[in-house]
């Protein structure tokens, strides 16, 4: 694979992603709000599967 192509199809990646983002969630207050609340649940994700480690490793 050469690395224009590659750059290429990273390019056509990031530009399809920004459309599906501005046509998912067309005001910029709903993106950040989305965004905030995938950060929460990934967040509570994260502390839940900690604490889980946690108590098994003594």
């Amino acid at each position: 694979m050469k690395l224009s192509s590659f750059a290429w199809g990273l390019g056509v990646g990031m530009v399809a992603g920004v459309v599906v983002d501005m046509v998912a969630f067309p005001l910029p207050k709903a993106r950040k709000n989305a965004v905030d609340r995938t950060m929460q649940r990934v967040g509570s994700a994260v502390d839940s599967a900690i604490d889980d480690v946690s108590h098994i490793i003594p």
